[in-house]
């Protein structure tokens, strides 16, 4: 469950995907932009972890930066630094974005520069990154991290969400052609798909961070960490 729930992480961005489109002038432009965007990440995605894979097999680190030496690996570091605390950064506006919405929703402070309006942004972006920090460092396995992560927030954003609009927008197709049922029962599977991925995955997924603690293996990798920075 830890490597099917780590997979949404690479590429389920669809939680981002109303908020951008919602700040287009031309929303309908956004199919455009997501294929080309789309295109280079895969791209990007499946030549890196070939490569990776293929000099460095079961034994390739996590973060898989951690497979090479130590010279390149501060290198690789230091370079992909300015890029994760940038997609940092856009997924804590997204989901601080959803969460000021929802409270402010139809509320006048929702669009004016009021006291209140400020007070639940920053709040809400605040809180929303101390609860990412105290996550990130209670695991400090950064792939249990991210199977946790798509367990609990892609799977349903990614896989459960866009089946349900896609049915919200397309009741007709229940009793439509066999082609339109199977496209309708095909989405409404994923939804089940998704709730599975979530509890189950998420069970698994503790289930092992908790194992690790029992086997002593994040406790050594803490001090395997300190060693790497001392040197």
């Amino acid at each position: 469950m830890v490597a099917s729930a780590t997979i949404f992480v690479s590429s389920a961005g669809t939680s981002a995907f109303l908020p951008v489109i919602s700040e287009m002038r031309q929303p309908r432009d956004f199919n455009k932009a997501l294929y080309t965007c789309m295109l280079f990440v895969n791209a990007a995605y499946l030549s890196m972890s070939l490569v990776v894979y293929r000099w460095c097999g079961q034994w390739v680190a996590s973060p898989s930066l951690g497979s090479a030496g130590p010279v390149i690996k501060k290198v690789a570091y230091g370079i992909g630094l300015i890029g994760l605390v940038v997609s940092a950064c856009l997924y804590l506006h997204v989901a601080a974005k959803y969460l000021f919405v929802r409270i402010l929703r139809n509320s006048k402070h929702l669009q004016q520069n009021t006291i209140i309006h400020w007070t639940t942004w920053l709040g809400c972006t605040f809180g929303l990154g101390l609860l990412s920090f105290i996550l990130a460092e209670a695991i400090p396995i950064f792939n249990y991290l991210l199977a946790l992560t798509g367990s609990i927030c892609f799977a349903p954003l990614a896989i459960a969400l866009p089946a349900w609009l896609w049915l919200y927008d397309h009741t007709e197709a229940r009793k439509g052609t066999i082609g339109m049922k199977v496209a309708y029962w095909g989405h409404a599977s994923l939804i089940l798909l998704a709730a599975f991925l979530c509890v189950g995955g998420t069970y698994g997924v503790v289930e092992s961070i908790i194992q690790a603690y029992a086997d002593g293996q994040i406790v050594a990798l803490v001090y395997a960490t300190k060693a790497d920075c001392e040197i």
